[in-house]
């Protein structure tokens, strides 16, 4: 008879134990920001989301990731529907983000060397300027409320093909969130485009998190965040990766 107790007992542990694990689940939305997050390619071919994804695999919990727009994922972390949204670099009144941004990125515009703006904020230098922007991406208000003209640049690297159009001169820039990984010696054609860039709209990319995720979760999600920039951070990494792995082919 005890030995039949004992039994039950271990036997309700391993299902406690067994539902709990099972129980345990984050879901996690993604916004395209080209080029750390790029919806034409694989979630696990992108920097940000390899970063992100690592870190998160300690937590011992199974994810499910989905791809948004940032409005829909606006409304989705408000609502609770996802635990998780990343990047994001709007500020969103009762969104909520962890404690340290991602990055910071500091957003702008490359020219052919010899049409060059070096300051930005002259916006009257922009009248009829034809500029190539990512899709996906953002711009700022400065470029959004001049008089340039707008033109969305598709297909797998962007950036690629702003430097290629703008050499060419069917653009006469195009627009980065991050000019500084454009425009810098690791990039074998940096020397053919010079960048600039806004000042006064340096970027906090965050992660947010729904305002019904549980303290203990949260706390654990702060944590293994915060052990992962401790190690390396997110720009150091982003700065240094194997940028083959990143690079769509045809």
């Amino acid at each position: 008879m005890h030995y039949l107790k004992y039994l039950k007992v271990i036997i309700l542990l391993n299902l406690i134990i067994s539902f709990q694990s099972q129980g345990e689940k984050l879901r996690v939305g993604l916004v395209e920001y080209p080029p750390h997050l790029n919806f034409d390619m694989k979630n696990k071919d992108t920097p940000i989301f390899e970063y992100v994804d690592r870190w998160l695999n300690n937590l011992n919990v199974k994810i499910e990731y989905v791809r948004l727009s940032t409005e829909r994922g606006i409304t989705e972390i408000q609502n609770g529907n996802v635990d998780i949204l990343f990047p994001l670099d709007v500020e969103i009144e009762g969104v909520r983000t962890l404690q340290t941004p991602l990055f910071h990125s500091v957003p702008g515009l490359c020219f052919k060397r010899e049409k060059f703006i070096p300051i930005l904020s002259a916006t009257h230098r922009f009248n009829n300027l034809l500029v190539g922007v990512p899709t996906g991406v953002r711009i700022v208000s400065a470029l959004e409320n001049s008089r340039a003209l707008i033109v969305e640049l598709k297909g797998n690297d962007a950036i690629k093909r702003g430097i290629h159009l703008t050499q060419r001169g069917r653009i006469d820039a195009f627009y980065h969130p991050y000019p500084k990984q454009v425009y810098h010696r690791e990039n074998p054609k940096y020397q053919e485009v010079a960048c600039s860039s806004f000042h006064g709209y340096q970027n906090a990319v965050h992660i947010a998190v729904s305002p019904k995720l549980s303290k203990q979760m949260l706390d654990s999600i702060e944590s293994s965040y915060k052990k992962a920039m401790e190690d390396i951070t997110y720009d150091y990494y982003f700065a240094t990766r194997d940028k083959s792995k990143y690079t769509k082919t045809n």
